[in-house]
């Protein structure tokens, strides 16, 4: 077990050469001001300082780690580039083995800009080689580095709107357009003699271009790319281009995104996306991944607004990533089925990031912290300043609800019967069916029959409480100054609307309940947010109850014995949990919605018949009270069935302790995150995210920070 250093927080100039182990210095000061996008390129991340016009460059080899100083080493450098810079790229290179290596440049661009500025990535130059004017609105951009000793890197940028020397190829009516610029390497630049900028690729009418990638390029090979394309009509869609003049694409396709239904890759859909990634090669040789094979997006919320449509897929391009096929779908995951969309705990993503080969820290379900290296590995930060961590090369979420040896757990799920009290009764009565239509029997669920798949299951608890108390309908005054009154309820109550005759009210004073309850007979609406609720005078009971409480100031509201007797709490015994009425035999739908499925290993094991793990997609989940086992007729008044739902699934999100509790940090400001870049910095496995709300970039250690948790150590700022 690999155990990490506890890195600095905040660290003053003052203290730029206080140990990491320090959790209360600064170091890092840069004086960054519109901290938007960060890239990584010989161990050297780029940052943007918006306001200032220029980039910072923070250095991963320096101990500590520092910004790297200008030649008057009491300022950091400054690299002065187009105005007002928010978005970054680099060039993208793979070695023959498929990994990431770096190009000579990085490219900055800024929103509604028409400029480019070509930097030198080099250690030795760190300038501003060239600054390319466009002439039109700049939307996206993307680069390769060379292929060859001596072969040029490769810029690509989409224009919203087509220049003159498009028209040749595209016409002179119509959308925008993707132009190639080749660039020599920086020891070799003339800017006055650069090869004239080339269209590549067309744009339809009102498509403006989100995000792009190059796939790997080699030599004696057309380059490709990725394009997220955005339609003013409110549609969008992912292609592949050839870059090469002839505007042909080939479009990403998927199963249309309906829940609970089986994809049959016969009704395909365009892929809405914003935000696109790809990877270097992974895993051991033997099963090697080719760099490019998986396209990762960000899918589009802006233009489709389902459920599915929030989250990250992965796309597949075949075993050679530069031989498409012909019509590239949704990518399947480890187990072989349709791989499910990886959604944020909250919030929308705001970055994503592969990198092959770090490590993180895994607290399993034994109790004992192990850290891992991951073949391939993806962040995705998030809205809502929660950081989440996949298995890029699986597919699918982590789970750290598993044990460490045999692989994932079974879902549990207990019934325990229990008096108003709490206590548990000693003859628990089996009257609960846990059901997801199509999963299997199992018998090792307590004081229920469970039908369930592994991945699916919500968390939670759930209260079927018999003859309850409605929630908000508790000690109400009555108005004893008017003979035989009826009663009032405020009906803005949730629980108010669903008193029915039959219920019953129970008077009350100081000192306890009365005896008898009164029936409801009927209820009247007054029109003015109350309604009167009238006893049945025919009842004994409620005749009894009239007579000997009457002095009783105060009333509560219990479900009655025969219509829907039983009150739904998800949770606590609260207005704020209540749920609904249910009658025996009424079964209730858990959730319609999760924001997560997860394909457990073997998840289709066990199902009579059994289900392929290509074809089968899970049911919501439902409870359902049954008088089979037992039933209401051997309930006592406030008897519940308390069910809780555990669905041995954790995933691996954690954020970032601003201080909103009782701690005091120096991160108060660290509350949205942007874009992540990660590497391996002398054995560490660190991330770094961009912070645009703190003006600054946070460092993560990732075989250090513990999950589902705002973290506090293990983290390090540099503004």
């Amino acid at each position: 077990m690999k155990r990490g250093i506890p890195a600095a927080l905040l660290l003053s100039a003052a203290s730029l050469t206080v140990a990491c182990s320090d959790t209360t210095s600064t170091a890092g000061a840069a004086g960054l001001s519109g901290t938007y996008d960060v890239v990584l390129s010989n161990q050297l991340v780029f940052v943007t300082s918006q306001d200032r016009d220029e980039l910072r460059v923070l250095d991963l080899t320096r101990s500590p780690r520092e910004y790297i100083p200008a030649p008057n080493p009491l300022e950091p450098l400054a690299i002065p580039v187009v105005a007002r810079p928010d978005s970054l790229t680099r060039d993208v290179g793979y070695d023959a083995e498929g990994n990431d290596v770096s190009g000579p440049y990085i490219y900055a661009r800024s929103s509604g800009g028409r400029s480019i500025s070509v930097v030198a990535a080099d250690r030795a130059r760190l300038n501003e080689v060239t600054r390319l004017s466009t002439g039109q609105l700049i939307t996206a951009f993307a680069a390769h580095a060379p292929v060859a000793e001596g072969a040029p890197s490769v810029l690509y940028y989409a224009l919203q709107t087509r220049p003159e020397a498009a028209e040749a190829l595209c016409g002179p009516f119509g959308g925008g357009v993707v132009m190639r610029q080749d660039l020599p390497a920086p020891d070799a630049f003339d800017a006055g003699a650069l090869p004239a900028a080339l269209p590549v690729f067309c744009l339809q009418p009102a498509d403006t271009v989100l995000s792009m990638i190059t796939l790997p390029a080699r030599p004696g090979v057309t380059d490709s790319l990725v394009i997220a394309i955005r339609n003013v009509t409110g549609t969008s869609r992912l292609v592949r281009a050839v870059a090469d003049g002839a505007s042909v694409e080939v479009a990403y396709k998927r199963p249309r995104p309906v829940p609970y239904t089986v994809p049959t890759y016969t009704d395909l859909v365009d892929i809405p996306a914003r935000l696109v990634a790809t990877h270097p090669a992974y895993g051991p040789t033997a099963t090697r991944v080719a760099q490019g094979r998986y396209v990762y997006v960000v899918l589009d919320e802006l233009t489709c607004v389902t459920a599915e449509c929030e989250g990250v897929i992965a796309l597949d391009n075949g075993p050679d990533p530069l031989v498409p096929s012909a019509t590239p779908v949704l990518a399947r995951d480890v187990t072989g089925a349709p791989m499910l969309t990886l959604r944020p705990s909250g919030g929308l993503p705001t970055g994503l990031t592969l990198r092959a080969g770090l490590e993180v820290r895994e607290l399993l379900s034994d109790s004992i912290a192990y850290t891992s290296p991951i073949p391939l590995l993806g962040i995705v930060p998030s809205s809502n300043n929660q950081i989440t961590l996949f298995r890029a090369d699986e597919r699918r979420a982590f789970n750290l609800d598993r044990d460490p040896t045999t692989g994932a757990l079974p879902a549990t799920v207990t019934v325990d019967l229990r008096d108003g009290s709490e206590l548990s009764r000693p003859d628990q009565i089996r009257s609960i069916v846990v059901n997801q239509p199509g999963c299997p029997q199992r018998a090792d669920v307590a004081n229920a029959d469970a039908f369930l798949c592994n991945g699916t299951l919500p968390s939670g608890t759930y209260r079927f409480v018999f003859q309850g108390i409605l929630p908000g309908l508790v000690n109400l005054a009555r108005d004893l100054n008017v003979e035989d009154p009826p009663f009032l309820v405020e009906t803005s109550l949730v629980a108010a609307r669903s008193v029915v005759p039959g219920d019953l009210l129970v008077l009350a004073n100081n000192v306890g309940a009365c005896e008898k309850p009164v029936k409801v007979l009927r209820l009247e609406d007054l029109g003015d947010g109350r309604t009167q609720l009238f006893p049945d005078l025919a009842d004994a009971d409620t005749l009894i109850a009239l007579e000997t409480c009457a002095a009783y100031p105060f009333f509560s509201v219990r479900a009655g014995p025969t219509v829907k007797p039983f009150i739904l709490y998800s949770g606590l015994e609260t207005s704020d949990s209540y749920v609904q009425r249910l009658n025996v035999n009424e079964p209730y739908t858990v959730s319609s919605f999760l924001d997560y499925y997860y394909h457990a290993d073997g998840f289709d094991l066990g199902l009579d018949p059994p289900k392929s793990p290509t074809t089968f997609v899970p049911a919501p989940l439902s409870l359902t009270l049954t008088a089979t086992f037992g039933g209401a007729d051997r309930l006592g008044v406030g008897d519940r069935y308390v069910v809780t739902l555990l669905p041995r699934f954790r995933r691996f999100i954690f954020g970032v302790d601003t201080g909103s509790g009782s701690s005091l940090t120096n991160l108060g400001a660290y509350t949205l995150p942007g874009s992540v870049v990660a590497t391996d910095v002398a054995g560490s496995s660190l991330a770094y995210i961009a912070y645009p709300s703190a003006d600054g970039v946070l460092q993560v250690a990732l075989e250090q920070i513990s999950d589902n948790a705002d973290n506090l150590q293990y983290l390090r700022a540099f503004q």
